[in-house]
């Protein structure tokens, strides 16, 4: 009987080179464990070197959260740029099938930069594109619990006046009725808290 994928997992440690010239040393047995696409590889085939198509600064957060830490430029959950690493790290992850990355990416980003805070001015999207960027994210690689945030933010920017462009265009990407669900019951909830908008007011003239 031939021996299982997992039996035939190699071990030892295994060289990325990136893009740009870079090697990236790896666990096999962790790589191979994270993602089905490497596994299906060094399964394949016996090798200790294998190329990858991104550059080294866009693998080496991967490998970090892969290896479950986030990576040190993310720390500062408040800024653009720590959603800007975590947003290359889920295309990466989604390309090689990294469930368990995706996973801790989402984790993170809700625990870290989203609980608690929703619900109130202390945080939200730089604008209202940028949502709607994250919410086609969180459609496309199915994270439900980071997409119900992102839904209820753009819902709640909503009701004070934020979105530039008309409702309809705006909302025409979304597909989920879920996210579509909760981005209405934000405006629902934030038009009893506030009070309807006053024609003319500016973004927050309808607050009580």
């Amino acid at each position: 009987m031939a021996a299982s994928a997992i039996d035939k997992q190699p071990t030892g440690l295994i060289s990325l080179l990136t893009a740009d010239g870079a090697e990236l040393l790896v666990d096999k047995e962790l790589l191979c464990s994270s993602s089905k696409f490497f596994a299906g590889m060094l399964t394949a085939c016996d090798t200790t070197r294998l190329h990858v198509e991104e550059t080294r600064e866009t693998m080496e957060p991967v490998l970090l959260v892969m290896r479950g830490s986030p990576p040190a430029s993310t720390f500062d959950t408040r800024s653009t740029a720590c959603w800007a690493v975590f947003k290359k790290v889920l295309i990466v992850a989604d390309k090689y099938d990294m469930i368990l990355v995706k996973e801790r990416c989402e984790k993170w980003l809700v625990s870290r930069c989203l609980r608690g805070r929703m619900r109130s001015q202390a945080f939200k999207f730089q604008d209202v594109s940028e949502g709607f960027d994250w919410l086609s994210i969180c459609q496309k690689f199915d994270l439900k619990d980071l997409g119900w945030y992102c839904a209820y933010d753009l819902g709640t920017q909503l009701a004070q006046g934020t979105w530039a462009r008309p409702l309809h265009e705006c909302l025409e990407g979304v597909t989920c009725p879920d996210m579509l669900k909760t981005i209405l019951e934000a405006v629902q909830a934030a038009v009893l808290e506030r009070g309807p908008l006053i024609p003319g007011g500016g973004g927050a003239g309808g607050a009580g």
